[in-house]
């Protein structure tokens, strides 16, 4: 099941309207119709992103008292069975409550899913109505803490200060993330995991024996491949993808901002079959060929392999299409070739390319599942003798060593110089690993086919 998703269209944000207060001041409570009513008809058009959006906001947060009450009844329905959102379940709610004149009815939950004509864009107006709560909590709080100051003496100043941080830190809980766990709960969470291991790599295991023992690809890890041009980072991250999928049988997503899909294709299908790129490209294929080249790309139609080609992707829509995946139990690995080819709103780009590899990591501990972000290296290595690359040499940003949890970098001397030792043979130099040591993993690199393998010979299946 290889699927290839193409550029989505893009739609602009609402934007934000403006109402006087219940109490008839001249203050403004800022909300968007808008962005409440997509929200709620994304979910009754796709059920299954109900559980990420009660996750993310409650019916407090919508403005408009119908809205609320509507969402509060989808929060009900999700609490009581996962999937119960759709439009004829929550219509048959709104009669048993007695509430479908009140609320609309039919005809108000058919007016909400139409004017979502896609969910891509979810997360944005989720967002939106979530933003739009707290600054709504914002003014309510400096409208009791005026009323506070102006109602009590001055001799009272450390209560109104301690009443006015209450107020406040009130309304920025929601973004504290999650709750505060004991050692001990943690402890009796793992100690059982820690004692009971019989060895075997506690991440998603590559089939490169060395690189496995490592213990790294864990669920929620940023994992950075850094090499300079040439060097064989896309044929490398490939290779993962295909011993992942096809091996192990787990599913992967890749997002391609350099090559079109059909040339990733094409590269699978050469690096899997032994086939030389250039033989495959030219169709000048022998019978051995075309029967290798029949039988992996049987394998590949039936793995679960997932890969994106839009040329400039964003990352609420990486985000989106990573959910989406992982909500219907396909994903257990994204890769993105590569970081620099990502854009951000930033004043700068050394701050661009740090917000662009802060949200990987939280995507990747957000939906628990590795992130390899592939990555280009300065040219600071072809100044010096050796050539070899070093943690210095991460490009634009000392960010991207900083979030990543393993840092891969790829070197092949014979690039420079081949001889007669160096040739065929590549090094992926673990500069950084949080979960163990450093070392350096030789392979073996066959530039016909463009595949890296186990520098020794494979056990037997």
């Amino acid at each position: 099941m290889l699927v290839v998703w193409g550029d989505p269209g893009r739609r602009t944000l609402y934007p934000d309207s403006f109402v006087m207060t219940e109490r008839g001041l001249t203050d403004t409570l800022p909300f968007d119709l808008d962005a409440e009513k997509s929200v709620l008809g994304s979910v009754l058009r796709d059920p299954r992103c109900a559980p990420d959006v009660v996750a993310q906001v409650s019916s407090d947060d919508f403005y408009a008292p119908r809205h609320r009450a509507l969402f509060g009844i989808l929060e009900a329905l999700e609490q009581r069975s996962s999937g119960a959102c759709d439009p004829v379940t929550v219509a048959h709610e709104l009669t048993r409550l007695g509430r479908e004149e009140e609320l609309g009815g039919r005809a108000y939950l058919r007016e909400m899913m139409e004017a979502v004509p896609s969910v891509a864009f979810l997360e944005n107006h989720v967002r939106i109505v979530r933003d739009m709560s707290v600054r709504r909590g914002l003014l309510r709080a400096a409208e009791e803490i005026e009323r506070s100051v102006a109602d009590h003496d001055k001799d009272e100043v450390k209560e109104l200060v301690d009443h006015a941080e209450q107020l406040v830190f009130k309304v920025g809980d929601r973004f504290a993330g999650g709750g505060l766990v004991s050692a001990k709960d943690l402890i009796e969470r793992n100690l059982d995991n820690i004692l009971h291991h019989d060895g075997t790599p506690r991440g998603l295991v590559t089939g490169f024996h060395d690189l496995d023992e490592l213990q790294g690809f864990r669920p929620g890890d940023l994992v950075v491949l850094a090499a300079r041009p040439a060097m064989g980072k896309t044929a490398l991250a490939l290779n993962i993808l295909e011993r992942s999928a096809l091996d192990n049988g787990k599913a992967v997503l890749m997002f391609s901002l350099e090559m079109p899909g059909d040339q990733l294709v094409t590269r699978l299908l050469s690096s899997h079959a032994r086939i030389r790129h250039d033989s495959l490209r030219s169709g000048r294929l022998d019978p051995g060929m075309r029967q290798r080249l029949t039988l992996s790309a049987a394998q590949f139609s039936k793995a679960r392999f997932f890969l994106d080609d839009s040329s400039q992707p964003s990352l609420a829509e990486i985000r989106a299409k990573a959910r989406r995946l992982k909500r219907d139990g396909n994903l257990d690995l994204i890769v993105v070739d590569y970081l620099q080819l990502l854009s951000a709103k930033a004043e700068s780009r050394q701050q661009e390319i740090s917000l662009i590899s802060r949200t990987l990591k939280a995507i990747a501990r957000e939906l628990k599942v590795p992130v390899m972000s592939l990555s280009q290296l300065n040219r600071s290595a072809e100044r010096r003798d050796s050539h070899r690359p070093m943690l210095s040499d991460l490009r634009e940003s000392g960010a991207i060593e900083q979030d990543a949890d393993l840092v891969m970098m790829l070197f092949r001397e014979e690039y420079y110089q081949r001889t007669e030792d160096n040739a065929g043979l590549a090094e992926l130099i673990i500069a950084k690993n949080r979960h163990g040591s450093t070392k350096t993993v030789e392979l073996r690199f066959t530039g016909e086919c463009m595949r890296f393998e186990n520098l020794v010979r494979e056990p037997a299946l």
